[in-house]
């Protein structure tokens, strides 16, 4: 079935039988998705000559299989070296063949690729690994290999992933899944960035990680999606490019330098991949699990779209109704992000979540949707379901202006008065504001001499205290106790919020008002607050 030599020589001569038009289709993602619209950001910044002496670096995450085997021919296939007689370097551009001026016909790039061995496939797995290694090899390409041991036995590792799906170290599709994404970001930036080099000038350098998504692939996530409950705004497919993201070391920790994810391939379908490796007498290696029905997304692929593929009359009639619903989810979302961006630039602050006056609608629960991604950094993303509950809790219930729902993650969603904050079970209050004990024999101090943005206490304890039994802690979590402030001496102690009431402290906010406390087993006593000047930062004083 397979001739080295034949595979070789045809595609030296990029003399390839490509009836599935494979080769075109990965060549106008490459130039319509990906260089051309990254050379229109930085147009406004750069000048034609930057431009034209840029470099991408493109990195093709290849398994073996047959898509990424595919689209490692394809991308080689569109490469063109030239040498400098006088430098005697050698250049590689990548063919983008445009027919317009205004597009760009030719880029310079260089090529790598990443393996990862996950080791879970006993031989098979070894084999796959050789396999890549040698496609490269004799293509001169660079080849960088991964082992899952590695990740395995390096706790550094695990604590850089995100803190749920790495709790544990044992192989699951999605720990593998962002192990890979995590490994692919660190490797292109140490290739952009040429960290082992002092000549290379940077500036001009950025990247893209290739992968073999396509078409079938977007499909089952749409159908993945629904399975989920997700909202009909994403009820889409997979991207053909990421938005950008840093590239950084730890010797760059601070650079211009960006990636991306690309996928080139996404207008193509399994059966026009498959022909073409066939066609060319292209080897590739077979993972016999994506056969099996042990995971959803090969139980979607082999039983669910055979089966609506049967009822919706054929293939290009089920292509046609996953077209019409991303369409028409991608103008949804366009319209509600709109909306609910403007709903968002209303609100007074943006450190918690304002409730409208009247019903909670479509807009305000996409708001809310946005909010809560973006003031925990992407890690909380709410569910059509979540939100239901926290919509359905604040209609049904008006009276109520105090509660607590668990959203899950250790997430909660907490109400007070008018507004929603977003807290965590694993919050640290002694990271949020640092302290220290510094004895000394004799203070001379007045509370009222503290300027607006000291933060340093000086406080009376008794010299037997343990330090353990000096902690920081929320209101919420010591209730409503009896203070006396300085300003009070001589006078009866007040309940703490009445305290922040009087120091008009929003309600939303008392419960989170940080206090220093003595703790003992049968008590809590305040030794002081800490007064917030303003409730979108951390200035104020004790």
């Amino acid at each position: 079935m397979y001739n080295r030599d034949l595979s070789v020589a045809a595609e030296r001569k990029h003399e390839f039988v490509d009836d599935g038009n494979i080769i075109p289709a990965v060549r106008s993602s490459l130039r319509d998705d990906l260089i051309q619209p990254h050379i229109d950001t930085i147009s406004a910044k750069a000048s034609d000559s930057s431009q034209d002496s840029s470099t991408v670096v493109l990195l093709l995450a290849v398994s073996g299989g047959s898509d990424s085997v595919a689209l490692f021919y394809a991308v080689n296939a569109l490469l063109r070296k030239t040498n400098d007689d006088l430098t005697h370097q050698t250049t590689t551009c990548l063919n983008l063949d445009s027919d317009s001026d205004d597009e760009v016909k030719e880029f310079q790039c260089e090529l790598h690729v990443a393996h990862f061995n996950h080791e879970q496939r006993g031989d098979n797995s070894d084999k796959d690994e050789a396999f890549v290694q040698r496609l490269c090899a004799e293509r001169d390409i660079p080849f960088h290999n991964y082992f899952w041991s590695d990740e395995e036995s390096s706790s550094s590792n695990v604590e850089q992933c995100d803190e749920n799906a790495m709790s544990s170290v044992s192989f699951t599709q999605d720990i593998a899944r962002k192990w890979r994404q995590r490994k692919l970001r660190d490797l292109l930036s140490d290739l952009v960035l040429q960290t082992n080099s002092t000549k290379c000038d940077t500036n001009n350098r950025w990247g893209a990680i290739l992968t073999a998504h396509h078409g079938d692939d977007s499909d089952e996530t749409i159908l993945l999606k629904l399975l989920r409950g997700s909202h009909l705004s994403n009820l889409r497919g997979i991207e053909a490019r990421s938005e950008k993201f840093g590239l950084t070391t730890h010797l760059s920790p601070s650079t211009s330098c960006v990636g991306y994810f690309a996928k080139p391939m996404l207008q193509l379908r399994k059966n026009d991949i498959t022909k073409f490796l066939e066609s060319n007498a292209l080897e590739w290696r077979e993972d016999k699990s994506n056969a099996t029905n042990k995971y959803k997304r090969n139980k979607v692929r082999n039983e669910l779209i055979p089966l609506m593929r049967e009822l919706a009359g054929g293939e290009q009639a089920l292509q046609k109704r996953f077209n019409n619903i991303e369409q028409q989810s991608r103008a949804i979302s366009k319209d509600l992000k709109e909306r609910a961006s403007s709903y968002l630039a209303s609100m007074p602050s943006q450190s918690e979540f304002w409730l409208p006056r009247d019903e909670i609608d479509i807009v305000c629960e996409e708001a809310f949707h946005i909010w809560a991604s973006k003031v925990t950094d992407r890690k909380l993303q709410l569910s059509y379901d979540q939100i239901n509950r926290i919509k359905f809790q604040v209609k049904s219930y008006p009276g109520r202006l105090k509660w607590i729902i668990d959203v899950g993650g250790l997430w909660r969603v907490q109400r007070n008065g008018s507004v929603l904050t977003l807290l965590h079970d694993n919050e640290c209050v002694s990271e949020t504001l640092p302290w220290y004990i510094v004895e000394t024999k004799a203070v001379q101090f007045d509370v009222n001499d503290q300027e607006d943005n000291d933060t340093e206490l000086f406080a009376s304890i008794p010299q037997t205290l343990e330090k353990s039994a000096l902690t920081i802690k929320r209101v919420k979590d010591v209730g409503n106790v009896m203070f006396l402030p300085h300003w009070r001496k001589g006078r009866s102690p007040i309940k703490i919020k009445e305290l922040l009431r009087g120091q008009k402290i929003p309600l939303h906010l008392r419960d989170e008002t940080l206090v220093l406390c003595i703790s003992t087993e049968d008590s809590e006593e305040i030794v002081a607050v800490y007064i917030h000047d303003s409730d979108t930062n951390n200035v104020g004083k004790w």
